[in-house]
């Protein structure tokens, strides 16, 4: 029972710290060209550096628990990443190659960009609390404390792209982009979040994202 609660933790371990890094670089991209565009809007750049930083922060919490442990993560693909999923079907495009000041430039790319991420994060922030009243996750205290620090940070990384997209009246989510919320989240928690538990063959990192 052990070895298949450890098992449960790696997995989930591995695909949080993934989205992590995932988050916090692409934040970093979509920072700068705001600040290019908006040089003038102090405090939704400031919202988004704190949801950046914050996301840092969570990565090196997942890294640090998985040195303490002496190994790595297992090794995940994009077909685990939230936002990766979310842009492969809105946008048609993969994550790693959307150009960012191409899509700040174009109000409605923009205003799309900025839902997805709300609704990434608003699907976090439920995931969390999910997690938290878990029995699996409650027998271990580390797991704890890293999930109760992203439960605390979680909320205001909405804020930033709900206040810009109430400017201009745009923050209901489309249709399409709801349904495709709910398909991404219910096919990695009963498919392919199994898929790994249960992936005999499945290898780990070489080294940390960084």
């Amino acid at each position: 029972m052990n070895k298949l609660i450890n098992r449960f933790y790696d997995v989930l371990l591995s695909i949080y710290i993934y989205n992590e890094y995932t988050g916090y670089i692409e934040l970093e991209k979509l920072l700068a060209a705001i600040i290019t565009k908006y040089p003038e809007e102090t405090t939704f750049i400031a919202s988004v550096r704190k949801h950046m930083e914050d996301e840092k922060k969570h990565y090196q919490m997942f890294k640090v628990y998985f040195s303490k442990r002496g190994t790595l993560p297992s090794i995940v693909t994009k077909k685990y990443g939230y936002i990766d999923l979310f842009v492969k079907h809105i946008f048609k495009e993969d994550l790693k190659t959307l150009d960012q000041n191409r899509i700040i430039n174009d109000e409605n790319e923009f205003m799309k960009l900025c839902r997805l991420i709300m609704m990434t994060e608003f699907r976090g922030m439920k995931q969390v609390k999910t997690l938290l009243k878990s029995p699996l996750i409650k027998r271990s205290e580390s797991l704890i404390k890293i999930f109760k620090v992203v439960e605390k940070d979680e909320p205001t990384h909405c804020y930033p792209y709900q206040y810009w997209l109430k400017k201009f009246n745009s923050h209901e989510p489309r249709l399409k982009e709801k349904l495709v919320d709910l398909w991404i989240h219910y096919s990695l928690m009963l498919f392919k979040v199994p898929v790994l538990l249960f992936n005999g063959k499945l290898k780990r990192m070489n080294g940390f994202y960084a």
